[in-house]
């Protein structure tokens, strides 16, 4: 069963929308295709070969959040997607899954009865979870996994090829640069604001939580889409601790104090699990770092997903314009 809205409600869901986790240059991932709904197939370059469709997809299965924000974006109503609760907790800033959705399983380890059982003539997933069960998925159903994290072009940039790579697989190519359009003019808008402005330009984006019983930063470096997204608008990341493969850095209270003082801290914390006003709020150390004492931490949207699509980077960019009072 087709699963694309009509022309009239894909406009207005995207003007809501929008309102509102190495490769070397021979195996790099290419955005692109050939084909589309008016000669039959499409195909798009990967780094594990071509997809090919003999029609756009119409019934998608997607195990990774961003690539059901990315569906969603462009008017495409997933029949699957991993941890539907998940989606709704995490991504709940975002556009929102249909109610008749069936949840495939965790990202880590996807139903493939269930996945099966949909018969998709698409499935959307990404190299970090696919690993170990990538040829299982091309045996039901024709399979995208994107490289996100692992691009020579970086996150950011990935992160719009993925989003591309999707559109021509599902014959949505039109929305897709209408959304994108709409994104590089949020960027813009938000660094003409920036320019104007007093505001620090430089910040600390972090995702607070508890792990273990222990107050836990995680920091998001340079490497990420999220960062790049600011950095892309003027701004300057305050982190310079070593990251890990995705760009990430998970510290302690203690290691905040590494990072530019003259930073903005913005975060990301679930309203039932927030360090910085709980177990935070009375610690010297955390009370001692300069962005507190001078009142430059800003909470953001907790249904933000940093790792997200270009919705959530218009999303991103609403949030920390509010919060620097652009």
């Amino acid at each position: 069963m087709r699963r694309l809205a009509s022309a009239a409600a894909s406009a207005a869901c995207l003007s809501l929308l929008l309102a509102a986790c190495g490769s070397d240059d021979s195996t790099a991932e290419t955005s692109g295709g050939s084909g589309g709904a008016g000669d039959g197939g499409v195909s798009i370059d990967t780094l594990h070969g071509p997809v090919s469709l003999d029609e756009p997809a119409t019934d998608v299965v997607a195990l990774e959040w961003s690539l059901a924000e990315d569906l969603l974006a462009l008017g495409v109503e997933p029949v699957g997607v991993a941890d539907v609760e998940g989606y709704g907790t995490w991504v709940a800033a975002g556009p929102q899954l249909p109610d008749d959705v069936v949840d495939v399983g965790t990202r880590q380890e996807p139903s493939l009865e269930q996945i099966r059982a949909l018969e998709p003539d698409l499935i959307l997933t990404d190299d970090d979870r696919s690993a170990g069960n990538l040829a299982d998925l091309q045996d039901i159903a024709p399979t995208y996994s994107s490289d996100f994290y692992g691009q020579e072009g970086g996150q950011l940039q990935a992160m719009r090829d993925t989003f591309t790579n999707i559109a021509t697989l599902t014959d949505t190519e039109d929305t897709a640069k209408d959304v994108l359009a709409e994104l590089d003019a949020r960027t813009k808008k938000f660094e003409t604001a920036l320019a104007e402005s007093d505001a620090p330009k430089t910040f600390v984006l972090a995702q607070g939580y508890t792990y273990e019983g222990a107050a836990t930063v995680r920091i998001f470096g340079k490497p990420t889409m999220a960062s790049e997204l600011l950095e892309s608008a003027g701004m300057t990341n305050g982190w310079s601790g070593k990251t890990d493969d995705y760009g990430l850095t998970d510290t302690d209270v203690e290691g905040l104090t590494n990072a530019d003082p003259s930073s903005s801290l913005i975060y990301v914390a679930q309203e039932g699990d927030n360090i910085f006003t709980g177990k935070l709020a009375d610690n010297p150390v955390y009370q001692g770092l300069e962005f507190v004492k001078n009142d430059r931490v800003h909470p953001i949207d907790p249904g933000t997903w940093l790792w997200g699509g270009p919705v959530t980077a218009v999303t991103v960019f609403d949030e920390v314009s509010a919060a620097l009072g652009l």
